[in-house]
């Protein structure tokens, strides 16, 4: 028992130390080895001197955390069905995942940092439950994403001849089906659950018992996590905006939000490593831009700098300071226990 206990203490001991080193590690080379940012640093240093863009980044900075408040409320929401844990548990369990998902690709290692903070439940049983929860906030991008790209199609591509018609009617269509299976599978995550275990052999007893967590859940619960998928979804959204206009973009609220759920859209459809995701997440977003001003508006504007200033200090705000703060919290993980 004693040599059992010694081990645990030191395998906890290394991982702990490979998370933080490489969440710090991967932080520090989105920052010190990226001019934009740089660039975009000593801007927000000049415009900072003014009142109201000072004001104007506080209030963005507010909406990090009720952005990340909120994501707490949903996760402790929903991981109540096998452990009832405190509000502050649950902000210590999202910051934590944030560090050990800096460095995983699509944040798979987000639900490790999460899981690791409970102390009774089974931590599979656990994952089942974030991976819906994560599920909840992908629907949502999903949806609003669609319906932003169908409003595009209808008002920019299909009144031109580059695309023909039926095409463009085939490819909605298909957005429509893509959205109604993933409302119908989180919707019926139960009954999926009950036809997983069913083929499932009787002498794996134990992931069974896994699967069947999805089963706690009701109609009620699910639409109520959507609904704070959805109000996380205005804020992130509305964060970007801010900071759009933060950094001299010349663009309606509308306009903006618009826009913004297509790049959320798109970066959701695309695999990223950790060390490419805020290269992506900026080239999808000047994409974005600069396809909407100068091929749908006819407009030869060149706003590179704004939208990727905007992108890594919402990437800063957002990511790399509450994974920063979340390796605090990983420090009193125990991924071995007894």
């Amino acid at each position: 028992m004693f040599k059992n206990t010694k081990l645990n203490k030191t395998y906890n001991f290394i991982l702990r130390f490979v998370i933080i080193s490489g969440s710090y590690s991967y932080i520090a080379f989105q920052l010190f080895d990226n001019e934009n940012y740089k660039k975009s640093l000593s801007f927000f240093y000049i415009k900072n001197s003014e009142f109201y863009s000072f004001f104007l980044f506080l209030f963005v900075f507010f909406l990090m955390l009720l952005n990340w408040s909120i994501e707490a409320y949903k996760w402790r929401y929903l991981i109540g069905k096998i452990e009832k844990i405190s509000y502050f548990k649950a902000v210590k369990a999202i910051l934590a995942g944030l560090s050990v998902s800096t460095f995983t690709p699509n944040r798979i290692g987000e639900f490790l940092g999460r899981v690791f903070i409970l102390k009774k439940s089974n931590p599979w049983k656990a994952i089942f439950i974030s991976t819906l929860c994560s599920m909840s906030q992908l629907i949502i991008t999903i949806l609003i994403g669609s319906i932003s790209l169908v409003i595009y199609i209808f008002k920019y591509i299909l009144t031109s001849d580059f695309i023909p018609a039926y095409v463009l009617y085939g490819f909605i269509f298909l957005l429509i089906i893509i959205n109604l299976i993933f409302i119908s599978l989180f919707f019926n995550v139960s009954f999926l659950s009950k036809f997983i275990v069913h083929f499932i052999p009787s002498k794996w007893r134990k992931i069974k018992n896994y699967f069947k967590v999805f089963s706690y859940f009701k109609f009620y619960e699910l639409r109520n996590t959507l609904m704070m998928s959805f109000l996380r979804y205005i804020v992130f959204s509305f964060q970007f905006f801010l900071l759009l206009r933060f950094f001299g973009l010349p663009i309606s609220f509308f306009e903006g939000i618009f826009l913004i759920s297509l790049i959320y859209f798109i970066i959701s459809a695309i695999p990223s490593i950790a060390l490419a995701e805020l290269g992506i997440r900026g080239s999808v977003a000047v994409g974005v831009f600069s396809y909407y001003y100068n091929t749908s508006l006819n407009l030869n504007c060149n706003f590179n700098f704004e939208v990727i200033a905007a992108t890594s200090m919402l990437w800063i705000i957002n990511l790399a300071l509450p994974a920063f703060i979340g390796n605090i919290f990983v420090l009193k993980l125990k991924f071995f226990k007894e």
